[in-house]
């Protein structure tokens, strides 16, 4: 690969790097996590040996590699700036009035529900506390059902994700 200049090999892995963003839904932000990928890219790119094997692979595992850890500092960053009450999280004060859920006896579900996105949050609270479709909830909040579908399918997978973890 030191035949090519980075900026080639950038262009021809900004797929590798686009797929590994999408993978782990870090859309949001994905100006941060492609930085990291691309990080990740160039240290692929430095320190690649060919005698121990093919540079493609090489270059997804250290791109990957650098995507989770971009991924990791931020989730301890979020940690550490949430509170310990989870109804003074700092998800819960994005949310409005009418999104809150009442305080439960039981705080469990308010803390998984403090690794949700925003709009995560308001997956749960409309379609399970309030019982609404997911074609009232695309009304409300001015959404396609799409949008609120990918919000259903972010949010399971994070909590299936705490719930293992815990």
């Amino acid at each position: 690969m030191k035949h090519m200049l980075f900026e080639e090999v950038a262009a021809m892995f900004d797929p590798l790097i686009k797929s590994q963003i999408k993978r782990y839904h870090l859309t949001t932000h994905f100006d941060q996590y492609y930085q990291a990928g691309l990080l990740g890219l160039w240290k692929a790119y430095e320190t690649f040996n060919p005698e121990k094997g093919q540079f493609s692979s090489y270059a997804f595992v250290l791109v990957r590699g650098r995507i989770l850890q971009e991924l990791r500092k931020e989730a301890t960053r979020l940690d550490k700036e949430v509170s310990h009450d989870p109804h003074e999280s700092m998800m819960f004060q994005h949310l409005t009035h009418q999104d809150h859920i009442p305080y439960l006896e039981d705080e469990t579900l308010n803390l998984y529900l403090m690794h949700l996105t925003e709009n995560q949050q308001r997956w749960v609270v409309h379609r399970i506390f309030h019982m609404k479709s997911e074609a009232e909830i695309a009304e409300q909040f001015g959404v396609t059902r799409y949008a609120v579908k990918s919000w259903r399918k972010a949010a399971l997978k994070k909590l299936r994700t705490v719930l293992n973890t815990h």
